[in-house]
């Protein structure tokens, strides 16, 4: 299974009154790893998109293990963990600087058209994903 390892830091408007991240911001971190994941395979959204093919997000789960706040060095770990002709799945998870996993979770996808109708996904971009997935 590949990982792609995408780092961040923490910026200001992203955490709360208190200094902790605020809670939505974990979900754009995990897009953020997605589309880093997307781009190492060589599939960038944007020539997906460009072709046709959208990944719409179905579900999202995330999980908060401990608090990450204003300036911390932070590390997104995204893999592919579904694969097939109607949608795919992604893992995630964020760790700080100590190696210390700050949120785990998954989100779930499915394959549509330009006009966000579902649409199976074509054999060259499902190959693609399947090779890389797999570090062929």
């Amino acid at each position: 299974m590949r990982v792609v390892e995408t780092d961040l830091r923490v910026r200001y408007s992203e955490t709360d009154r208190m200094g902790i991240v605020y809670h939505t911001n974990y979900i754009v971190w995990f897009e953020i790893g997605r589309t880093e994941y997307c781009r190492a395979a060589g599939l960038p959204y944007r020539t997906m998109e460009d072709s046709g093919v959208l990944i719409l997000v179905t579900a999202v789960e995330c999980r908060y293990r401990r608090p990450a706040s204003y300036d911390d060095a932070l590390r997104v770990r995204a893999h592919l963990t579904e694969l097939a002709s109607r949608g795919l799945a992604f893992g995630y998870e964020i760790v700080d600087s100590e190696g210390m996993t700050v949120a785990d979770g998954i989100t779930r996808h499915v394959f549509a058209d330009a006009q966000g109708r579902p649409r199976r996904a074509p054999p060259e971009i499902l190959s693609v994903l399947e090779r890389f997935r797999s570090g062929v």
